[in-house]
């Protein structure tokens, strides 16, 4: 970690830049939430790509978000930010994010490797933190508040109101649900169709719940569904969808259990406090698995493999060899699927949630 012209203590204002998807704008809610409490009369903006503004919907520690399109270079709106806020954090690594901090930060923060590439960010950045992912994300970007001496608070933020409570019974017709949502943007984190339908006939049968399946505008996921339902019970139910995250996030909110794969829903349930069961097939459980709030750890999920259980969050994983290899394509196959998710059994995911949710109030 690098540091010049020290830590701007007196700030009253900070940008937190963020270029990537949903889920790595999601996890940087930490960063606003820390800021919030040692600066509490202070402006919290956000600088993200469009599309994915809806995760820091109703954030109360959140007065601004700044949007740009993704597939353009932005230089001139990055120039109309020049210097205009006492803070700037780059909370991705990307080049990109780096370079929109040092513009619009008096004082600006950022990552840096160890790699001779990267040398221009001790130039460009009043501090640089020394990028870690052999620890949680979330704790990694929370490193990045160190040289503010602000005290790190691993609690990530999502929000929902009275309206959107309002809204779930419209959106889910059941009381006694478990929320299923199968989807992801990699294919590789995909679990069986057959598995999926086979799992709600079980927690149906077994434990009485009502199965509900989220539905999404996505064609793709869209059709997956389809399958899943074709041998899933009758009594199964799917959700009519959600107008935003916020009004998902209700939906998950009144849930008995949430159920999913490797994906920001998966992550927002993780920080609502529901139980949370997530599959996982070949991804970092130790960087990247749900972060379950307000845990001192650093890396909560650290075996890597397995079955993880820390608060509200279960990690299921396979516990071979080879997990986890953060692939996207399975060395071990010869069919061009990801061994480790399939042979997840359905048995072996129900038992988990059957023992968890009997010792659930």
């Amino acid at each position: 970690m690098s540091n010049k012209n020290g830590p701007a203590i007196k700030a009253k204002s900070f940008l937190i830049v963020c270029f990537r998807f949903i889920g790595d704008v999601l996890v940087t809610t930490p960063l606003a939430y820390s800021i919030s409490q040692a600066f509490p009369h202070a402006r919290i903006d956000y600088l993200i790509f469009e599309g994915t503004e809806g995760v820091l919907a109703n954030n109360p520690n959140i007065s601004n978000v700044i949007t740009l399109p993704r597939d353009q270079k932005n230089l001139k709106h990055l120039a109309s930010l020049f210097r205009s806020y006492d803070v700037a954090i780059a909370a991705n690594i990307s080049d990109r994010a780096c370079i929109a901090a040092a513009i619009a930060g008096k004082y600006s923060v950022g990552f840096t490797r160890d790699s001779g590439k990267e040398w221009w960010k001790g130039y460009a950045l009043n501090a640089t933190v020394n990028y870690d992912d052999g620890v949680h994300v979330v704790w990694n970007l929370l490193m990045l508040l160190s040289p503010l001496d602000i005290v790190p608070l691993p609690r990530m933020v999502v929000n929902y109101g009275p309206d959107e409570i309002a809204l779930v019974k419209t959106l889910i017709p059941a009381s006694d649900y478990v929320l299923l949502h199968p989807y992801s943007k990699g294919s590789y984190k995909y679990w069986p169709v057959q598995h999926w339908g086979q799992l709600a006939g079980m927690i149906r049968e077994r434990l009485g719940y009502t199965v509900v399946f989220t539905t999404t505008p996505v064609a793709e996921d869209q059709n997956y569904l389809k399958e899943i339902l074709a041998s899933a019970p009758a009594t199964t139910q799917v959700m009519r969808s959600a107008g935003s995250l916020t009004q998902l996030a209700a939906c998950i909110g009144a849930s008995k259990a949430f159920i999913g794969v490797d994906t920001a829903v998966t992550h927002m349930a993780g920080a609502i406090g529901v139980p949370v069961f997530a599959l996982y097939g070949s991804s970092w459980t130790q960087y990247w698995a749900p972060w379950p709030n307000d845990v001192r750890e650093k890396s909560p999920f650290a075996a890597n493999k397995g079955i993880q259980t820390v608060s509200n969050v279960t990690v299921i994983q396979k516990d071979w060899e080879c997990v986890p290899c953060n692939k996207e394509i399975c060395r071990i196959s010869s069919r061009n699927r990801v061994e480790c998710l399939d042979e997840l059994s359905v048995e072996e995911v129900f038992n988990v949630i059957l023992e968890r949710l009997r010792k659930t109030p």
